[in-house]
Parts: C-alpha cells; sequence; structure tokens
C-alpha cells in the first residue's frame, strides 16, 4: 500500500536488501553490515512508513520520551515540513551514522551505496543529508578521519557537505540547499 506526498509514493513498509545483516558496531551498538561485496550505486534500502508534519512530529517524540516502554521514534525529514517516520523493529533502525558513510540518498525513500563495498563493512550514512526536524543534534563517534563531532538538522548548510553530497540529500533539504533558505 501506498501514500504520496508532494505526488511521490511514500512506501508503508521498509526494504532491506537480504545482503544487509545486523550485527554488532563499533560506532554504536548494533548495525548493518554487507554480508557479500556490492557494487556502487546499488540500492540497498527503501524507506517507507507514516509521513507527519513538524507539530505531529514533535508531539510524537514528546510523548515517546514521556514513555520510557514507547519505542524508539525513527524519523527523516523528506519534504518541506514533513516528515517519514519508520515503523518501529525495522532493521533499518539499525543504520548508524558515519561522518564518511557507505550509503547515500539516490531518492525521496532510496538508499544505495555511496562507492564499492566489502563483505564485512558497516553500512552507515550521514545522518545530516537526512535530518532536518529542528533542533536535532547528536554527538558523533563513528572514528571518521574527518569527523565532525557533532550532528546537527543544520548540518545541510555547510557548504563542504553540500559539495560533497550534490544531488543526494532527501528532498526537502536538497530544497533548502537550492533555494539558499537559510529559515529552514
Amino acid at each position: 500500500m501506498l501514500t504520496t506526498v508532494d505526488e511521490v509514493a511514500v512506501p508503508h513498509d521498509v526494504w532491506v536488501d537480504p545482503r544487509v545483516v545486523v550485527a554488532d558496531s563499533t560506532i554504536a551498538g548494533r548495525g548493518l553490515f554487507f554480508s557479500r561485496d556490492i557494487a556502487g550505486g546499488t540500492v540497498v534500502l527503501r524507506l517507507g512508513g507514516r509521513v507527519l508534519s513538524s507539530a505531529q512530529l514533535a508531539a510524537e517524540i514528546d510523548d515517546a520520551d514521556r514513555d520510557p516502554g514507547a519505542p524508539y521514534v525513527d524519523t527523516i525529514t523528506v519534504h518541506p515540513g514533513r516528515h517519514l517516520v519508520l515503523p518501529a523493529g525495522t532493521t533499518a533502525h539499525f543504520g548508524n551514522h558515519s561522518c564518511d558513510p557507505t550509503l547515500w540518498h539516490v531518492g525521496p525513500y532510496e538508499i544505495a551505496t555511496r562507492r564499492a563495498v566489502h563483505a564485512g563493512e558497516e553500512a552507515t550514512i550521514d545522518y545530516g543529508t537526512q535530518s532536518g526536524a529542528p533542533g536535532f543534534t547528536m554527538r558523533c563517534r563513528c572514528g571518521a578521519d574527518a569527523c565532525r563531532g557533532e550532528i546537527t538538522s543544520d548540518d545541510w548548510r555547510r557548504r563542504e557537505l553540500q559539495a560533497r553530497y550534490r544531488g543526494h540529500w532527501v528532498p526537502a533539504l536538497e530544497l533548502r540547499i537550492r533555494s539558499g533558505d537559510v529559515d529552514g
């Protein structure tokens, strides 16, 4: 079943390539890893879930923060003021951040290998390319040579990241970059 946001179909479920598996990570807890070599540009994740407004997302996060038994609200910004909340318990939840990721966006909901990857490598993405909800901040422990130390919902403003990930941001952040929208 699909819904649409700005005429783009939004899958309800998450698809993960079977060559991507969950294992212990040196970055954070558990992570996604490639079980086989995969060519660069191969789609390995298709995200899906519910699309919420910024206000709805803030309320859902507040509710989850008040309930210790509530599942983590796993979300990415997909369109201006619209956020995709992934279903609880999806394998994609284990995707860790890296400032030198092996994955990047190739469409609103598609994530592909950024380069050829090898079996045993961790499947990571730069959260800065998909986090546009106001106030998001996260301490980074990815260990990359170019580690920023902190990831925020304002990372899209960094010119070096704009150049590095040109064409590989979620649509909302790509639109902000192209329009020069400094207010987000």
